[in-house]
């Protein structure tokens, strides 16, 4: 019984994401806004209410932000990402200036207290890499002049809040103390262990999930971007930018492949993404 109302309920769930990306393809604009608020009608005080398959839809949507970012991550080389982060560091200080310190300013003008206050900048400050990388997808703009500078600052943005997520956590759990640190310093490391991988063996590790077979080529890049998702959010860093710097480092045969082998899931994981977000 159980098992055929999670089938039901996704059910439904699909055919309503269905209606919305035909609705958005015949008026000509992204889904996005469409899946939005068909979440709102599914689960906890919307039309439809989604109970027993709440837990995949949650999991789905984790998958999701993954397959968006890793596609992202697979129009470049690891050599342009970081040309590009070199470029763009100005306008990442420029980003975090128009963006934290008013966050963090009103949260003190409110009368919050600073612990607050910084919260507040963390939430005018970040950006959803995964809505910015469905929207380059659906509106052909990948390919553009600008794209890469977009990223630069989506990046940065993941990278500091790879740093800025412990040291809050810490805060407020523990205050500060050593093991806040050692936090602190394994999410930064870790980032860095993965970009310095992509770096110096992107090539062999195309090479190496290379295969003739479409399967095994699915399932070996999907597996490790999943599993270098899920190390690095242990690690208290963006599971979405483990999986980009994966794609950073596949290139060749390889990252061609996988662009039309992953296309399909990405819509649909990303999809309901939008809808449990």
């Amino acid at each position: 019984m159980a098992s055929s109302l999670v089938l039901i309920e996704l059910g439904v769930v699909v055919v309503g994401l269905a209606v919305m990306a035909r609705v958005a393809s015949r008026l000509g604009f992204s889904p996005i806004p469409l899946y939005l608020l068909s979440g709102l009608a599914f689960g906890e005080g919307g039309l439809v209410p989604v109970v027993t398959a709440e837990r995949f839809i949650a999991t789905g949507a984790e998958i999701g932000v993954i397959l968006l970012l890793l596609m992202l991550g697979l129009e470049y080389s690891a050599e342009e990402l970081t040309g590009t982060l070199r470029g763009g560091a100005p306008a990442g200080l420029l980003d975090l200036a128009l963006n934290f310190l008013p966050g963090l300013a009103m949260g003190l003008l409110l009368g919050w207290g600073a612990v607050p206050a910084l919260l507040l900048g963390g939430v005018t400050y970040i950006s959803s890499s995964g809505v910015a990388a469905k929207l380059l997808g659906d509106l052909g703009w990948v390919g553009n002049r600008e794209t890469p500078s977009v990223l630069s600052i989506l990046v940065i943005e993941d990278l500091v809040m790879a740093i800025y997520l412990p040291v809050m956590a810490v805060v407020l759990l523990e205050g500060p103390t050593l093991g806040g640190l050692v936090s602190v310093v394994a999410a930064v490391t870790a980032v860095a262990v993965i970009l310095v991988f992509a770096l110096r063996y992107g090539a062999a590790m195309s090479r190496l999930v290379f295969s003739g077979s479409d399967e095994a080529l699915l399932l070996s890049i999907l597996g490790a971007a999943l599993l270098v998702a899920g190390i690095a959010e242990e690690l208290q860093v963006s599971a979405a930018v483990g999986a980009f710097l994966v794609g950073i480092g596949l290139s060749g045969p390889a990252a061609d492949r996988a662009r039309s082998l992953l296309g399909p899931l990405r819509d649909l994981f990303g999809a309901v993404f939008f809808v449990f977000f």
